[in-house]
């Protein structure tokens, strides 16, 4: 009977691990219908903050979030996604400025990296970067990592750190002789092939920094 009891408490505390991890993930899934992308889980303090990882930071954290962005068009088009960063905003740019922020895309089952530098910079992502070709239910993660130094002065206790990153879609119809690639694939496409949307949104990075408090 013990051995049922905890077999059973194993299995509730895996579900509940499995349960906060989809909880904090950040998801970018682009809507044919709508020709949009939505953005989740968003916060109060953005509808579009894709970084639930990224709240209540304090000197010496590393913190890491991932996000997937997810082709959920019609079997009908296959897209081209791109991302960018816009910097912080001014009122932003000396606190995120003492942070560092890498950015790695999932690639032929190994990490890539894409950024890597300080947080308020647009660095590798100044220019339009793309993610790649996906089909219907295709997806592509990226992983985020966020370093506060351990001695980060105590003036910027409490303050929010606002980053914008900016997604670009391109929506190309399927042929009938277009051979159906794995998901996530990064395969060129011709430029050639007629564009027929086009969805852009910002993306907010919400850092709150706490003074870590003196043992």
């Amino acid at each position: 009977m013990k051995r049922v009891i905890a077999l059973l408490f194993a299995l509730l505390m895996m579900a509940m691990l499995t349960l906060s991890a989809t909880a904090t993930q950040g998801n970018v899934v682009y809507d044919d219908g709508a020709k949009e992308c939505i953005f989740s889980p968003g916060s109060e303090y953005s509808p579009t903050d894709l970084f639930p990882n990224f709240k209540d930071v304090m000197p010496g954290d590393t913190l890491t979030q991932q996000i997937t962005v997810k082709n959920e068009a019609s079997n009908e088009v296959k897209i081209k996604i791109y991302m960018r960063s816009l910097g912080a905003h001014d009122d932003s740019v000396e606190f995120l400025s003492k942070l560092g922020l890498t950015v790695q895309k999932s690639e032929n089952n190994q990490m890539a990296y894409m950024f890597d530098a300080a947080a308020d910079e647009t660095a590798q992502l100044t220019d339009w970067v793309c993610l790649g070709t996906l089909y219907s239910g295709g997806e592509v993660n990226l992983d985020v990592k966020l370093t506060v130094p351990v001695d980060l002065d105590n003036n910027f206790q409490s303050l929010i750190g606002y980053l914008d990153w900016e997604f670009r879609i391109e929506e190309f119809p399927i042929e009938k002789d277009d051979p159906t690639p794995p998901t996530g694939d990064n395969s060129n496409i011709t430029l050639w092939i007629a564009v027929f949307g086009i969805s852009a949104a910002i993306i907010v990075v919400l850092l709150l920094f706490k003074r870590k408090e003196n043992n």
